[in-house]
C-alpha cells in the first residue's frame, strides 16, 4: 500500500464545498482521497494555512516551496517523494500510480523469496 501525503495551498476546507462558488477539482480529490482510503491506503492531507508546520516533516516539498512559491501548490507525495506539483491528480493518474506501486510490490515480493543455492542436493 501507498503512503500518500497532499500538500494543499491555503484554503478555507479541503472539500471545495465551502464558500459561494464550488471548485470541483477540490470536490474530485476530496472523493479520490476517500477512495484511495478505502481501498487501504494511508492518505494524508496539510493545508499550508492551518497546518503549516507539517509542511517541515517533508524537507524537499519546502524546499520547492521556497523556490517556486505557494503557486507551486498542491503537492503530492507518495512514499514520502513529490510526484506531482501544481495540480490535483484525476483518477485516471491515480490509477497508473498505483498499478506501478502494485507492481512493484509483486517483484520485490518475488525477489525476497530468497535465491537457490548451489550446493549439492540444493534446489
Amino acid at each position: 500500500m501507498m503512503k500518500i501525503t497532499i500538500l494543499d495551498p491555503a484554503m478555507c476546507c479541503s472539500t471545495g464545498v465551502c464558500g459561494e462558488e464550488v471548485d470541483e477539482t477540490l470536490v474530485q480529490a476530496a472523493a479520490n482521497v476517500k477512495w484511495l482510503k478505502e481501498m487501504g491506503h494511508e492518505v494524508s492531507r496539510h493545508n499550508v494555512s492551518n497546518d503549516a508546520a507539517a509542511f517541515k516533516n517533508y524537507p524537499q516539498a519546502v524546499e520547492k516551496l521556497q523556490k517556486e512559491g505557494l503557486g507551486s501548490l498542491p503537492y503530492i507525495l507518495i512514499n514520502g517523494q513529490i510526484v506531482m506539483s501544481g495540480a490535483y491528480p484525476a483518477r485516471g493518474q491515480w490509477e497508473k500510480w498505483l498499478s506501478i506501486s502494485q507492481k512493484e510490490e509483486i517483484e520485490t515480493a518475488g525477489s525476497s523469496k530468497g535465491s537457490c543455492c548451489s550446493g549439492p542436493g540444493c534446489c
